[in-house]
C-alpha cells in the first residue's frame, strides 16, 4: 500500500521527544533503531543516536530519528514526508519527478533493512524520503 508518513528528525533529543509524545498524545513507540544497530560503520559519537524510530498513535502516526546533522542546534526538529510504495517503478517515477529543480540527497538503492530507498529535496526545499519493499508489488 501506497502511503505518506512524516518523518521528524529531532537532532539528538528525539528519545525525549518520543517520550513526551507518548504521554501527551497517549501513543508508544514500536520502533527504536540506533545507528549502532546498523551493519553501516557510523561515526562512534552517533551510534547511540536514534537511526529510526516509529510512532503510533490512536490520532497519530509518525516516524522519527536524531538525523546524522551535527551542524543544528539539538531540537531544531524539522520534517520529511516518507512515502511508502508497493511498487519499484512508481516509486522511480516519483523520485525522478521530485528530483527535478531539486536535490538529489540519498540516490534510489537497496538498503540493508530490506527496502529500495532514496531521500530528495524538491525545488520547493520540501525533503522526501521515499521507500520500497523489494519484492515488486
Amino acid at each position: 500500500m501506497n502511503m505518506l508518513q512524516p518523518h521528524i528528525t529531532f537532532h539528538g533529543v528525539c528519545r525525549d521527544a518520543l517520550l513526551f509524545y507518548q504521554t501527551a498524545l497517549g501513543g508508544k513507540v514500536n520502533t527504536v533503531t540506533t545507528f549502532n544497530d546498523s551493519p553501516v560503520e557510523f561515526p562512534s559519537h552517533i551510534l547511540d543516536r536514534v537511526m529510526h524510530a516509529e510512532f503510533v498513535s490512536p490520532e497519530v502516526r509518525f516516524l522519527a530519528s536524531d538525523g546524522l546533522d551535527d551542524s543544528l542546534a539539538q531540537g531544531s526538529g524539522d520534517v520529511a514526508f516518507h512515502v511508502s510504495f508497493s511498487e519499484e517503478r512508481r516509486q522511480s517515477e516519483v523520485f525522478m519527478a521530485l528530483s527535478d529543480r531539486g536535490q538529489v540527497i540519498m540516490p534510489l538503492d537497496y538498503t540493508f533493512w530490506g527496502v529500495k530507498f532514496g531521500i530528495v529535496t524538491d525545488q520547493f526545499g520540501i525533503r522526501w524520503m521515499l521507500s520500497c519493499s523489494e519484492q515488486e508489488g
